[in-house]
Order: structure tokens, then C-alpha cells, then sequence
């Protein structure tokens, strides 16, 4: 029976959107310009303006590679990433700076869809083969605060797209300081102990995507990867919004 309503609801669902989609125009979520009966995703303009990242891509951070060697340069410049392979939407500056700083602290949830559109892409080209979805978390507090975590939102969008579950198995333990304003060594010493599995998880076998806004060092998301490594995690690959 339960089986059974869950299908209608979804039937319904699913109707409600195509007659929302046969009779409106929708706007794009960055700039606000009509786009005809596309939703949740941006304009030509907009995407022009994103500086979306082309393979070949560094498997340290989602970047451009510029040179002949595995990784870019900058990922050269730290010790070996955790993580198997990395996946980055794009640069942050200019209109994608401005729109992940609108997604974690003005209050613009519903920009989790559009971002959700383009990292699908990205995944359908990848050679990822993942079992499950993990955002980063936020501490409790830093939670309640700003009422969503953006990179829940962004998992909760990216596993309805391609079918894998979200599994937010991650929790932080351990109210950190804002990572931009430390150096790399402060970071460090900032995450230690950061991160916890929830209790009576298993993650025995599982191939993981761990999802994040932005990469600076990779700090944030090397500390999550090695607590999820350490609990049994097969392997780990990350995706973020924007490359810093």
C-alpha cells in the first residue's frame, strides 16, 4: 500500500511539472532573464559568464590542468590527495564567485537545482563509479544559522538527477573556525578531529562522491575523506561548485 501511494504521488508529481512547464516561462536563476519553459537551469549568457572548466581535468581539485604532468600545478604544491579523482563546475571568480557566495549566505537554496543540472554533466562524462552521495556537513550551529547546508541541498539535487542516494553519513563533531581567513598550516590544525561517521554506519566496500561548495587547499575535504577512508570506504571521489 505504501509502495503503491508513493507511486501515485509521484505520478502526480510529475504531471503538476509538465503542465507548470507547457504554460509558463521560467527565469534564470542568475540573472533573472526569461527562458521559456526551461526550469533550474541558466541562461546562454550566464553560462558564457560561468568559467566552466573543460577536460583535461586535475584529479587533485577538478581544475585545468596546465602542464604535461598528472596533476596542476598548484595541487603540486601539497602532499598527495586522499581522494581518487576530482570534479570542479567551475572557477571562482567573477559571476561564480558571486553566485556560490549568493548560495551559502544570502539566503538562495534554490540555486542548488541549476548546479545540481551542471554537475550532472560533468558525471555523465566522468569515469566515476560511485554507490553513494556524501555532502560535507556543517557543524550544528554554523547549520542553524544559515538554515540549510548548500552542500546537502546540492547532493539532495544531484542524487535525483542520476539516481544514486544521498547518504549524509558525515557529521562534524567539532565547531571549526572559517577556513578562508587561515593559512594552510592553521587549517590543518583547524580540522583535526573535525569529522565523525555516524554511529552504525557501514561503509564496508562503497565507492563515495563527496560533494562540497569550493576547494581552496582541499583541507575541508581531504579531513572528510580520510574519516570515511578510516571507516571503511572503499574509495572516495569529490565534486565542488568552484575551483578557488
Amino acid at each position: 500500500m505504501v509502495r503503491t501511494m508513493e507511486r501515485i504521488k509521484g505520478k502526480s508529481v510529475r504531471l503538476f511539472d509538465m503542465i507548470i512547464d507547457a504554460g509558463c516561462s521560467f527565469p534564470c536563476p542568475a540573472c533573472g532573464d526569461r527562458l521559456g519553459n526551461e526550469r533550474n537551469v541558466f541562461c546562454s549568457s550566464c553560462l558564457d559568464n560561468l568559467l566552466l572548466i573543460r577536460p583535461p581535468r586535475c584529479p587533485g581539485c577538478g581544475g585545468n590542468l596546465d602542464g604535461v604532468l598528472q596533476y596542476c600545478s598548484r595541487c603540486m604544491q601539497f602532499e598527495k590527495r586522499p581522494w581518487r579523482g576530482a570534479l570542479a563546475l567551475f572557477e571562482l571568480r567573477g559571476t561564480g564567485r558571486h553566485l556560490v557566495h549568493r548560495f551559502k549566505f544570502r539566503d538562495a537554496p534554490g540555486l542548488a537545482r541549476p548546479f545540481a543540472a551542471l554537475a550532472e554533466q560533468l558525471l555523465i562524462e566522468s569515469n566515476f563509479s560511485i554507490d553513494l552521495i556524501v555532502p560535507v556537513p556543517l557543524h550544528w550551529s554554523r547549520r542553524w544559522s544559515r538554515g540549510y547546508n548548500q552542500a546537502g541541498l546540492l547532493c539532495n539535487e544531484l542524487s535525483r538527477r542520476v539516481g544514486v542516494p544521498d547518504y549524509p553519513v558525515l557529521r562534524r563533531v567539532k565547531r571549526t573556525r572559517q577556513q578562508s581567513t587561515l593559512t594552510r598550516e592553521q587549517r590543518l590544525k583547524n580540522l583535526d578531529g573535525a569529522f565523525a561517521v555516524k554511529p552504525g554506519v557501514s561503509l564496508g566496500g562503497k565507492s563515495l562522491l563527496l560533494v562540497d561548495d569550493v576547494i581552496t587547499t582541499g583541507v575541508t575535504l581531504g579531513a572528510a575523506t580520510t574519516t570515511l577512508l578510516e571507516n571503511g570506504a572503499d574509495a572516495v571521489y569529490i565534486l565542488v561548485i568552484g575551483r578557488r
